[in-house]
């Protein structure tokens, strides 16, 4: 071989050879999106949808707490919307639907490049806009309130709110599985599987105990609506948490391109 400063130029050329100082390992994952900061900008859109759930949040407990005739324990948060100043919680509702749709288009951005950008997009987006049904859709007097209501017959507007609000707390938990898997790709975020995945099996068990205590003679009966605030804080707290994450710069694997 020839000698070029005192050492054979098949060794120089190997050391220059960008594909040998690759790990193998490194090369199999080469096709995968880079971990990057989340823009500035587009961490503003994510943020919409946590602080509409916290003003949805504290609206509901101030206006539970100074609404006459009203037990937060016991009554539903959608009870809210019935009666003398019911519309401020439909108002409420169609607020916090908003907001999560803007946290859909976001959630868009940042998992460009990966399936999961149509996919979990697409749930927190029937999310949001059954949020906003919700609150056109109120639901039918619930016992106990408005004081000295009594219902005899389910109505259709009733009816489409029951299911609105099952079908808020089923995309709440489908979303949380979708993200789990997008996190078990990601090393820097495998914490995040066992949390997320917790998270919606809670949200199941709570929405089960919830039904449980419609009954009247059952253990739970009278702590129904502690149990539904309880149901709908668990994504509230998860999604703060996230924020916060990615606020602190933790790195996101997503597309650059």
């Amino acid at each position: 071989h020839r000698i070029h400063g005192g050492k054979p130029m098949s060794d120089l050329s190997d050391q220059l050879s960008p594909l040998n100082r690759l790990d193998p390992s490194e090369l199999i994952q080469s096709d995968l999106p880079m971990p990057t900061s989340i823009p500035r900008g587009l961490l503003l859109w994510l943020t919409v949808g946590p602080a509409g759930a916290v003003l949805f949040t504290i609206t509901y407990l101030i206006e539970g707490a100074i609404r006459p005739g009203y037990n937060a324990w016991q009554q539903p948060i959608s009870a809210l919307s019935l009666g003398v100043g019911g519309w401020m919680q439909q108002v409420n509702f169609v607020v916090f639907g908003i907001c999560t749709l803007c946290m859909a288009f976001a959630w868009r951005k940042v998992l460009k490049g990966s399936a999961y950008a149509l996919v979990y997009p697409i749930i927190r987006g029937i999310e949001g806009l059954t949020i906003i049904l919700v609150g056109f859709f109120s639901q039918d007097p619930a016992p106990g309130y408005p004081p000295g209501t009594v219902l005899t017959t389910h109505t259709l507007h009733g009816e489409i709110h029951i299911i609105g609000a099952f079908g808020i707390f089923g995309m709440i938990t489908l979303g949380l599985f979708v993200i789990a898997w997008r996190f078990a790709g990601d090393p820097r975020w495998r914490g995040w599987v066992a949390y997320s995945v917790i998270s919606g099996l809670l949200v199941l068990v709570f929405l089960a105990i919830f039904a449980v205590a419609q009954n009247p003679h059952s253990v739970f009966t009278g702590y129904g609506g502690l149990i539904e605030r309880l149901t709908a804080s668990i994504e509230t707290v998860w999604e703060i948490l996230l924020l916060a994450c990615l606020w602190a710069g933790t790195e996101f694997m997503r597309s650059t391109t």
